[in-house]
């Protein structure tokens, strides 16, 4: 079995092609790809080669260049190109090998049109992308998770309070989450369903039997789906659930909406079930555009249709303890604050 880019193909496509090769004798499972996700099936399987049974092979252009000259570094028409240094340290001395078939030249221009150079590191020297600008971190997306099959402790419970997020995505992927309110502010992500190029009755009449089962009374989703929205409320008022499809304008609430789901995950108020590998995925690869504080709109299905929901739960503010002290000559009853910064109590003006 050979997958091709695994990066590059869903986590579900490759788990379910797994097991075409377990009756053969001598089964032989090839994955290859350029890392370009920094998490997902492919990351796990080469960190855990060994365990897992498998033997990692990695080489860069310079691997697979045809001979070249030494001195091509200080030839006039290279010499000067910007940067042109780091691709030679990049090259460790390596002069190409006779069977290579990378000239040198296309690599030169390769570095010259680079967008970034991490761009260049992932495509030409089989890097990882950098986990700088996630929007996550990574420990924090670990810590959510808890394995279902040993506890019980996050488990639905009849007439617990239930929302969904919907995330419509026309030509690609349809998110829908589940999220219940459990102790202390914390969230349980209960279950995320997943649609490619699906048409949007068979996601409204889904959504439907989930409303039924569970008493769900609010759905938040992205307003990008006028129509489906309309849709799907009036397929619930013909099924006569009491319940109310609000929409989500991404384009004004975004900003916030990211920050209530960094402080769900950083304050350790989300959990998931471990069984949920593509909102796991997903989390742990969305990511910022480089040089932004805006998302980058790839893998981003399940965290919008997760901040959908958490709209429902915002966190509250945290606030800190005014520092009070006890006077000499006065009422022990009496406390005297002690000076605070006059702009303490903005943030809770409205303007």
């Amino acid at each position: 079995l050979i997958s091709d880019e695994t990066c590059d193909t869903s986590n579900e496509l490759v788990l379910s092609a797994l097991p075409m090769v377990n009756d053969s004798k001598n089964q032989l499972i090839v994955m290859a790809s350029t890392f370009h996700k920094i998490f997902g099936i492919f990351q796990e399987t080469w960190d855990n080669a060994e365990e897992r049974g498998y033997h990692r092979i990695q080489w860069d252009i310079f691997d697979v260049c045809h001979t070249y000259s030494a001195d091509i570094w200080d030839q006039p028409e290279v010499k000067d190109i910007p940067g042109i240094e780091k691709l030679k340290a990049y090259a460790k001395g390596r002069t190409g090998d006779p069977e290579g078939w990378i000239p040198i030249e296309n690599v030169i221009q390769a570095w010259r049109e680079k967008p970034t150079q991490e761009w260049f590191e992932v495509e030409y020297l089989g890097a990882r992308p950098s986990s700088a600008g996630l929007v996550l971190r990574p420990e924090d997306v670990d810590h959510a998770v808890f394995d279902d099959e040993v506890t019980n402790k996050y488990r639905y419970v009849t007439g617990a309070e239930v929302v969904i997020g919907i995330d419509w995505g026309f030509s690609s992927m349809t998110a829908v989450t589940e999220i219940m309110r459990y102790l202390n502010q914390e969230v349980v992500l209960l279950d995320n369903k997943n649609y490619h190029q699906t048409v949007s009755e068979d996601i409204i009449k889904y959504v439907v039997e989930k409303v039924r089962q569970k008493n769900i009374r609010f759905i938040y989703a992205d307003s990008a789906g006028k129509f489906e929205n309309a849709a799907l409320q009036n397929a619930l008022i013909k099924e006569k659930l009491a319940c109310k499809v609000i929409e989500v304008v991404f384009s004004k609430e975004k900003t916030e909406m990211v920050g209530n789901l960094r402080a769900h995950f950083e304050q350790h108020k989300f959990k998931m079930p471990k069984k949920l590998k593509d909102a796991y995925w997903q989390y742990k690869r969305y990511r910022y555009q480089e040089g932004t504080d805006k998302p980058l709109k790839e893998d981003d299905h399940i965290p919008d249709s997760t901040m959908c929901a958490l709209q429902h739960f915002k966190l509250t503010r945290m606030t800190r303890a005014i520092v009070v002290q006890k006077t000499a000559n006065s009422n022990p009853n009496e406390v005297k604050k002690l000076a605070t910064p006059i702009t303490a109590d903005l943030p809770q003006k409205v303007f």
